[in-house]
Order: C-alpha cells, then sequence, then structure tokens
C-alpha cells in the first residue's frame, strides 16, 4: 500500500491490507461503473475512469483510474494493478462552474423576460456581459467592440440583410461568454497549456451556449450560435461537435475570423501581438482549413476597412 494512497485517504497502511476495496467505496459511485471495470479486467483489457471514494473521516476525494490486468510469464492473469491521479481539485471546479453556469443562466433568464420596452437595456447587458468574460481574461473592453465591427462588416460584405449585420454585431460580444466559468488559474496562464487545461479551456463554447440556448429572444438566440460555433473550423478539426463547411453556421464562420484578427492583434498574457504581415500570412495559409474561404477573400477585398475599425479602437 503506497504512502501516497494512505494520505489521500486517511487510512493506515496495516488498516487496508487485507480489506476488501468497499471500505473506500463512496455511496454517491454507481454499482455500474464497478461492475464495468472488473468485466474490462476479466477480459484482459486497460480499463481508465475517474472514481470517487470515501476517505477515513467521512470526506472523499477523486482519482482518475488506470487499472491493467496483472499477467504472469506463462500469460495467466493472476490480479491487477491500478495507477490513480488526484483530480479531486479538478472535479471541485467543475462542480464551482456548474453553479457559476446556473449563476448566470438564471441571470440571463432574468434579462431575457424583460419585457419588449427595454429591448435596448437588453442590447446593453449581452455588450456589457461580453465584456466581463474578456475582463475575467485580462482583455480590454475594445476587443469586443473591434470583434463586434468586423462582424458586422464581414456580414454585409457577405450579403446579410442590414438588420441581421447589425443584430450579428449586438450578438458578437458574446462569443466567449462561457470563459465566466473557466478558473483563472487556466483562464490567464501565461504559458502553454497542459492536455487537461486545454479540455478545460475549451470547454467555454459548450458553456456559453448552454447559458444562452432557453432563450427565445432572437439576440440571444443569436448570442448562443456564436458562443457555440465559433471555435469550428471549416475542415472539420475545431470544436466542440468538428463540424465542417457550412455545416457551422454562418455567424460563427464571421465570428471566428472577427476573434482570431483581433486576437492575434492584441497583446495577451500569454503572448505579444503578432505583427500585421504575420496575421496576414496566417489568413492567407488557414483559407480552407480554418476558416471559410469564402469570407477569407472577402476580407482581404476590404482590409482597408478592417484597418480603419481596428485604429478606431486602439487599447489604452
Amino acid at each position: 500500500m503506497s504512502d501516497a494512497f494512505c494520505k489521500i485517504s486517511g487510512y493506515e497502511a496495516n488498516e487496508l491490507i487485507g480489506v476488501s476495496h468497499n471500505v473506500i467505496r463512496h455511496p454517491d459511485m454507481p454499482k455500474e461503473v464497478f461492475k464495468n471495470m472488473w468485466e474490462t479486467l476479466k477480459l484482459g483489457k486497460t480499463w481508465f475512469g475517474e472514481v470517487k471514494n470515501r476517505k477515513k473521516n467521512g470526506g472523499y476525494y477523486w482519482v482518475f483510474t488506470k487499472a491493467e490486468p496483472d499477467i504472469n510469464i506463462d500469460g495467466k492473469q493472476i490480479g491487477y494493478y491500478a495507477v490513480r491521479q488526484d483530480i479531486t481539485a479538478q472535479k471541485e471546479v467543475e462542480e464551482l462552474k456548474k453553479n457559476l453556469e446556473q449563476q448566470v443562466r438564471d441571470r440571463v433568464s432574468e434579462i431575457v423576460s424583460l419585457d419588449k420596452e427595454i429591448q435596448d437595456t437588453q442590447r446593453e447587458v449581452v455588450f456589457t456581459m461580453g465584456s466581463i468574460a474578456e475582463s475575467r481574461s485580462k482583455e480590454t473592453g475594445n476587443h469586443v467592440k473591434r470583434v463586434a465591427e468586423y462582424s458586422k462588416l464581414l456580414a454585409i460584405h457577405y450579403g446579410l440583410p442590414e438588420d441581421e449585420a447589425e443584430m450579428l454585431k449586438q450578438a458578437s460580444p458574446m462569443h466567449d461568454i462561457g470563459k465566466v466559468a473557466i478558473p483563472d488559474a487556466i483562464l490567464n496562464k501565461p504559458g502553454r497549456f497542459d492536455k487537461l487545461e486545454r479540455e478545460i479551456m475549451n470547454t467555454h463554447s459548450q458553456l456559453g451556449y448552454d447559458m444562452l440556448k432557453y432563450s427565445d429572444r432572437p439576440l440571444l438566440k443569436m448570442a448562443s450560435i456564436v458562443a457555440y460555433e465559433h471555435h469550428e473550423k471549416w475542415d472539420g478539426t475545431g470544436y466542440p461537435n468538428s463540424l465542417k463547411g457550412k455545416d457551422i453556421h454562418i455567424y460563427g464562420r464571421i465570428t471566428a475570423i472577427a476573434d482570431v484578427f483581433d486576437a492575434l492583434g492584441s497583446d495577451r498574457v500569454y503572448k505579444k501581438a503578432w505583427e500585421l504581415d504575420r496575421i496576414l500570412n496566417l489568413f492567407k495559409e488557414e483559407r480552407g482549413k480554418q476558416f471559410d474561404p469564402q469570407l477569407i477573400d472577402i476580407f482581404f477585398e476590404n482590409i482597408d476597412e478592417f484597418l480603419e475599425i481596428r485604429d478606431n479602437f486602439i487599447d489604452e
């Protein structure tokens, strides 16, 4: 019995040797999970899963478990062994995110229940919520302003009606609203994410959609699409649903270009702003890969208008 296992469970080694694993089984864990684990091991396969265990003092801890059959030199299965990683903090963060998501959803529900006479206030709140999401990641309010203007400009040149393009301008500031539920330690990490951190960060698209999808208001319905699909890629390698080509809503395709153009040209905690030539070269390389090729062509055909917007909303 390892010292690490004793430390996390609160038991001494002599209290665990020869004792059934049930002593640390938490009542919240479904029996089906363990049934699946044992069936997998009996087949000689490796089992992976998240397990909530009970401490000696009645508390709990979570572990990511990799369990494998123990095979002797004759190829006979004589037992099993497991490697466990403590993920208690991660699971507690997930619970906090759920609670925060519910709070934001409750707040959005209050907003969308307002009468028609205060729709202008609703638009202002939408923009403010988008700004809050950006400010948590140490980005300026001008980021959402520029993304809004870029989105409308692309929409107009693409051929969307003026009123629809204007609504996209109002909705696009909500593209990263899901970031309100991402922990600060990840959101503002100055270096590269590890695999787990990247997975958590990528959940912001789904979280944003879940916060907004319940509304029947056209503005928030559009915002939910933008939040959900602005990280999908033309070639199908994006997230959260690996949508491809025109299966990605035009609102998501437009906002993706607006967001990336501004993000690359701005200082962030993890990078310095790129030079314009470097950004434009990337856009040429990603035409038909990350980005809708038609929209990229529109972008380059009207690059002076985009640069004018950028120059009109310079960060302090």
